[in-house]
């Protein structure tokens, strides 16, 4: 078939060398072809072009609001660290003073049971010291009416020379003090 037409061609070599039925043939069958793919052929390209235009919108679009959402999630992370932040901080303080507060107390009551301990250990003292004193006049008194009575030879009971010696020592006692 090509041989053919190239046949043609040489033959009806006038002017340009351009064959008119041939060309005008080769002009229908474009035209044909042109409006099937007009009718068919092209509204189907458009369909599947905008589809792939929606389709590359829609990725835009998602890629825009994923980029804002990144934003937002990163500021709101920002804004929940400086809040986590900020809540330790308190909570250090809170517990250092706490701490503080607890420190204080234990030496407030230890020094509250040093002094009772002092308090008890005076009172222990001076309960000894007056047991001491009583039993040293009871020895003095002892002795002075023993040694009363042998200086006094004297028939005086043993019962007022007990009371004799106490008021003795009550005296001397008093005068001592004061």
């Amino acid at each position: 078939m090509q041989a053919l037409i190239l046949a043609q061609a040489s033959e009806s070599s006038g002017g340009l060398g351009i064959n008119g039925a041939f060309f005008i043939s080769q002009l229908i069958s474009f035209g044909i072809v042109f409006l099937i793919l007009w009718r068919w052929g092209f509204p189907a390209l458009l369909k599947i072009m905008d589809k792939r235009q929606a389709i590359i919108r829609e990725g835009i679009e998602n890629a825009e609001k994923a980029k804002r959402d990144l934003a937002e999630a990163n500021n709101r992370a920002e804004q929940l660290l400086l809040e986590a932040r900020r809540q330790s901080a308190e909570t250090i303080e809170r517990a250092s003073k706490n701490a503080q507060q607890e420190a204080n107390r234990i030496i407030e009551e230890a020094q509250a049971r040093a002094e009772q301990v002092a308090q008890q250990q005076i009172a222990r003292i001076q309960q000894e010291a007056n047991r001491a004193r009583n039993e040293l006049s009871r020895q003095v008194i002892n002795l002075s009416i023993e040694a009363a009575g042998k200086v006094i030879n004297k028939s005086v009971d043993s019962k007022d020379n007990r009371r004799l010696v106490e008021d003795f020592i009550v005296a001397t006692d008093q005068t001592r003090n004061n």
